[in-house]
C-alpha cells in the first residue's frame, strides 16, 4: 500500500517548486524537509540570500570584470 503522498501548501520546495513535502527532522533547531518530486532536502525557514538582489548583481559584475573576490568584499 505504501503511504499517501503529502502536499503541503504552507511549504514549497526551492529547487523545483513542489508542494509534495516531508518533515525531515530538526537540526539546530531549524526545521528540514524533504522533497519528495525531485529528492532534495531543504530548511523552511531559511532566508536563501542574505543580501539583496542589487548587491548580488553587483559583486558578480565586478568579479566578471576580474576584481578580487576580496577587493569585492
Amino acid at each position: 500500500m505504501g503511504r499517501k503522498p503529502v502536499f503541503r501548501q504552507d511549504v514549497s520546495c526551492p529547487s523545483c517548486g513542489s508542494h509534495h513535502v516531508v518533515k525531515c527532522g530538526r537540526p539546530l533547531g531549524r526545521q528540514k524537509y524533504l522533497c519528495r518530486d525531485c529528492g532534495k532536502y531543504f530548511l523552511g525557514d531559511a532566508s536563501y540570500h542574505h543580501h539583496s538582489r542589487k548587491l548580488r548583481e553587483e559583486a558578480l559584475r565586478m568579479y566578471a570584470n576580474g576584481m578580487s573576490m576580496r577587493a569585492i568584499s
